[in-house]
C-alpha cells in the first residue's frame, strides 16, 4: 500500500453519515481493526528494513575496508574496492554517501511516514465517538429536546 492509497482509503472511511449515527458509533471498532492491522503490518517491515540496513551497512563498512574475500564479493556481485581504505574518522562518509545504503534509508523513511500517518488515523478513530456524540446532543437541541 502506498501513502497515496492510505490516504484514499481514509478518505472514504472518515466520512460520518449524519443520518445515520447510530451505525456510524458501531462502525469505530471495525475502523480501529482495520487501520491497526494495517500500522502493525507496516511497523514489521520497518523493522524488517532496518535490519537489512544494519547489515548491509556492515557488508559496506568491510567492503570499504577491503576486508572481503573473492568469493563473497562475487556472491554480492560487487568489485572489489580499489580506492584508498579509508580512516576511522572519515569512514562515515564513505557510507553516508553509499547507494545501496542510500536506498534503504528511502525506504525505511517512506515506511516512517507511513507509520505517522496511521498513527494520526487512529487518533482520529480515537475521537470518533466523542464527534458522533456531539452530533447527537447538537441534534437534539435544534429539535427542542
Amino acid at each position: 500500500m502506498t501513502l497515496d492509497e492510505l490516504h484514499d482509503l481514509w478518505d472514504i472511511d472518515c466520512k460520518i453519515n449524519d443520518d445515520h449515527l447510530d451505525r456510524e458509533s458501531v462502525k469505530t471498532p471495525n475502523l480501529h481493526s482495520k487501520y491497526l492491522r494495517i500500522l502493525i503490518q507496516h511497523k514489521m517491515k520497518l523493522a524488517a528494513l532496518q535490519t537489512d540496513y544494519n547489515m548491509m551497512r556492515q557488508k559496506k563498512f568491510r567492503y570499504y575496508r577491503g576486508e572481503m574475500g573473492k568469493q563473497e564479493l562475487e556472491q554480492l556481485q560487487w568489485e572489489q574496492w580499489q580506492g584508498v581504505k579509508p580512516l576511522k574518522n572519515e569512514m562515515e562518509e564513505f557510507l553516508d554517501g553509499d547507494s545501496d545504503l542510500n536506498k534503504i534509508t528511502i525506504k525505511c523513511e517512506y515506511i516512517k511516514n507511513m507509520i505517522e500517518a496511521l498513527e494520526s488515523i487512529l487518533n482520529q478513530i480515537k475521537s470518533r465517538d466523542w464527534q458522533i456524540r456531539n452530533a447527537i446532543t447538537w441534534k437534539q437541541f435544534i429539535a427542542g429536546s
